[in-house]
């Protein structure tokens, strides 16, 4: 399940379950490998561009005969299909005096959920694709103060893709394109980013 909400101007407040099967493999080096077929409905999330009165949401975009904005602004999707997929490995092959390193990933694919303004039409969403291959971390509590400490500390870099960002279709989405064909780069993110992780 998932619930969150933003406070800023759209104040999305996403509601959705997620339910089916997993299937776990070992990798070597206490790895693993986990893949999961899926049933995703996302029954609730608001936007504040498809609310009533709030000047945004009109006739054009929206050419549902009757109706051209949601009186609460709360979108809800059909239920379908994903997949969700991740690993983690420690390097176990290097060097004693190294082996504080590993890898890990994830990436999932969730299928078309109707339209990117439902019940409104606006335009169909697309399969969105939502990964993080590859995450490099070093367990620095374990190669500062040894084993015993081994995860209190870790310092990480990962490589983000995301393409069809929410389900919005990063071709034919007016959110996405300046002009037909002219992309505006926000339905597609490709980022590098570093973090810390404490555990207490």
């Amino acid at each position: 399940m998932d619930a969150n909400t933003e406070n800023n101007y759209v104040s999305p407040a996403k509601r959705d379950v997620v339910a089916g099967l997993q299937f776990a493999f070992d990798l070597p080096y206490k790895g693993y490998f986990n893949v999961a077929p899926l049933v995703y409905w996302e029954f609730a999330n608001r936007n504040a561009f498809t609310q009533c009165g709030t000047g945004f949401a009109g006739p054009i975009p929206y050419p549902l005969p009757g109706a051209n904005c949601l009186t609460d602004g709360n979108r809800s999707f059909d239920p379908t299909w994903a997949v969700e997929t991740n690993y983690y490995m420690d390097l176990g092959f290097l060097p004693e005096n190294m082996q504080f390193w590993s890898i890990s990933g994830r990436a999932a694919w969730y299928g078309q959920k109707g339209y990117e303004n439902n019940p409104l039409v606006g335009t169909k969403t697309a399969v969105e694709f939502n990964s993080e291959p590859i995450r490099l971390t070093l367990d620095a509590s374990k190669a500062v103060w040894g084993p015993k400490y081994s995860h209190f500390v870790d310092v990480w870099v990962a490589y983000r893709y995301w393409q069809n960002k929410f389900g919005i279709d990063h071709k034919a989405s007016a959110a996405c394109n300046i002009a037909p064909g002219v992309s505006n780069n926000s339905c597609t993110e490709s980022t590098v980013y570093t973090g810390i992780t404490v555990k207490f």
